[in-house]
């Protein structure tokens, strides 16, 4: 039952998100708000199925030995690097693909405020990065 309670707590913020989109005097954020609710609802219901069929009792044996190769792979020292180091070449990649698309936008002679948002959110994702690569570096 701990397993399903998330999901039922998303299903409910959910249906609180659809009333109160529903009754939002403004159309531009409650269509918004309702939408957001809408797709945490069905979400959440389409978790919470899954985690029904796989704790019937005919599926149980193949739910655990799934659940314990999760586990396993958790734990893999082999796959936590290979995790880490496909999230540092996807970091790079980003970082790459952002300053480019700052570029295009100045070639393409975009709005500056659009430019500048762009260009800080590169500046942003490398500075959250060395931030966090020096708080892991302090704990190991």
């Amino acid at each position: 039952m701990k397993e399903r309670i998330p999901f039922l707590v998303d299903i409910a913020v959910g249906v609180v998100l659809m009333a109160a989109g529903w009754v939002m005097p403004v159309d531009y954020y409650n269509t918004m708000v309702f939408a957001a609710g809408f797709g945490l609802v069905w979400a959440g219901l389409v978790h919470l199925l899954r985690v029904i069929y796989w704790q019937a009792p005919q599926r149980r044996a193949a739910y655990q030995a799934r659940q314990q190769e999760a586990h396993i792979n958790a734990v893999d020292e082999r796959k936590q690097f290979l995790r880490m180091k496909a999230g540092h070449i996807a970091y790079q990649i980003m970082l790459v693909l952002l300053f480019l698309v700052a570029l295009v936008l100045a070639l393409i002679r975009a709005d500056a405020w659009v430019i500048l948002l762009v260009f800080l959110l590169t500046v942003f994702q490398w500075a959250i990065g060395v931030v966090i690569f020096r708080i892991l570096e302090k704990r190991m």
